[in-house]
């Protein structure tokens, strides 16, 4: 009894890692052929590439519209995540010492962008700038900030709730401001959140599609949008580059936030 039992055991285990190596073919096998073809020595997408060749990460270096939109991509998010993080850092601030028994509701609301597709809350923001005109640029950069504000506020707030509020006590009553507690206290304490608040606002922004999509004005073309555009008329390996390139980025910024705060963390709250 005991050896079937045991038998039955070991054939589940097996069942299950072969559903969870299944999944992961699925969610990564994609990515990895993108990668692979990024590397093909021919003009086409084919898969399996043929060769190996370096070519089409020179070709993206060479393309002016390309750079252009890169760097375009990197001004916004890096104006995007420290906007972002700080009204994100106050929310979360006021969240968890003021709310009190209304904390779970004023979490529910500020997270709430994080749940509305973004396309609504693409055309929500286009149909807003008729009575509020706002430049175009402008306008992309608060899209983007509402983007990645919910993400700010769970970061912050995994190293808040970590945070004793007994210390800020503790220092007011000593005759500390609230402002200096603040400073001296919280903000070293909660530094890990804050630079995966921030880190996870850049990685967002920068990858971004649906709102710079509808916002975006003349000369203001995200790597993205330019991807979108460039591949309606032509599929080339320099699109498996770049978007490598992408991939490679987003996946240092994303270990280095795991390394920081832990991503878990960030998903409990």
């Amino acid at each position: 009894m005991a050896d079937k039992t045991s038998e039955a055991g070991g054939v589940g285990r097996v069942l299950l890692l072969a559903a969870v190596l299944l999944i992961y073919i699925f969610l990564l096998g994609p990515i990895l052929i993108i990668v692979l073809t990024s590397f093909t020595a021919t003009s086409s997408t084919a898969f399996p590439p043929s060769g190996f060749s370096l070519r089409w990460y020179g070709e993206f270096f060479r393309a002016d519209n390309f750079v252009d939109a890169f760097l375009f991509s990197i001004k916004l998010a890096s104006l995007t995540a420290p906007i972002a993080t700080l009204i994100g850092f106050l929310s979360a601030y006021s969240i968890i010492r003021f709310a009190g028994k209304r904390r779970e509701l004023a979490q529910s609301l500020a997270l709430l962008p994080a749940m509305v597709p973004q396309i609504l809350i693409s055309m929500s923001l286009l149909l807003a700038l008729n009575f509020v005109p706002l430049p175009s640029f402008l306008a992309l950069l608060a899209g983007h900030v509402l983007l990645c504000l919910p993400f700010a506020i769970a970061g912050v707030s995994a190293s808040l709730d970590g945070v004793d509020a007994q210390l800020e006590t503790a220092a007011l009553t000593l005759g500390a401001s609230r402002l200096r507690a603040l400073w001296e206290i919280v903000l070293p304490l909660t530094a890990p959140g804050i630079v995966s608040a921030l880190i996870f606002s850049f990685i967002i922004s920068f990858g971004d599609a649906y709102i710079a999509l509808f916002l975006t004005g003349p000369g203001m073309t995200t790597l993205p949008i330019e991807i979108f555009s460039q591949i309606q008329w032509e599929s080339t390996p320099v699109i498996a580059a770049i978007t490598t390139l992408q991939i490679l980025l987003i996946l240092v910024l994303g270990l280095v936030v795991e390394r920081l705060v832990g991503m878990r963390r960030i998903m409990r709250i």
